[in-house]
């Protein structure tokens, strides 16, 4: 089968295939050292991704590219940085104001932070009580900020939520809380 590809096509398979760790690990670190001077000391890097863009002239062959999301807290600000298959950076955007999705690390940073006040450790520790998250209204200043409900399931009733904290990672400091009405009438 392989006879009837085009040199095109054949030339994709390299392009196309999954990224490797070592790759992944090799972008990241040349991203670290081409950002170490700009970044503050607190920020996190989300991962790295194949990023394969149209090529500019049709018939030709697309470059393999990893692009790595940084999240600057201290900063205020998300990065890509786009780094070529020799790991050499070839391109840094700054995202200007667009927030990744959360991921796992900040969930448990911003509750972490969030349980350090009384008012939110009450509900944290009671019985049958759990956290999920939510994107909290846009930050005017660019702050990453996470969004954590509080509710509880009662056995044989329908859950509620008791509670909702909004955490600054870039402050590092719990930015917001505020009780649900149900839960203030039923004390």
């Amino acid at each position: 089968m392989n006879s009837k590809m085009s040199k095109l096509t054949r030339g994709l398979a390299s392009v196309i295939a999954p990224l490797k760790k070592k790759e992944e690990q090799a972008a990241i670190k040349a991203t670290q050292a081409y950002l170490s001077k700009e970044l503050s000391d607190h920020f996190r890097i989300f991962g790295a991704e194949l990023r394969i863009n149209k090529p500019s002239k049709p018939g030709t062959i697309p470059l393999r590219m990893v692009g790595v999301l940084v999240v600057d807290y201290g900063k205020r600000r998300n990065l890509e940085v786009l780094v070529d298959a020799s790991g050499k950076v070839v391109r840094v955007d700054d995202l200007r104001g667009a927030q990744p999705a959360y991921i796992s690390e900040e969930i448990k940073e911003a509750r972490e932070i969030a349980e350090q006040d009384s008012r939110v450790v009450r509900f944290a520790k009671m019985k049958g009580s759990f956290v999920s998250e939510f994107g909290p209204e846009r930050a005017s200043d660019n702050a990453r900020r996470i969004g954590l409900r509080y509710a509880i399931v009662d056995k044989g009733r329908a859950g509620r939520v008791l509670a909702h904290a909004i955490v600054d990672l870039s402050a590092r400091q719990l930015v917001h809380f505020d009780e649900t009405p149900a839960e203030k009438k039923s004390r």
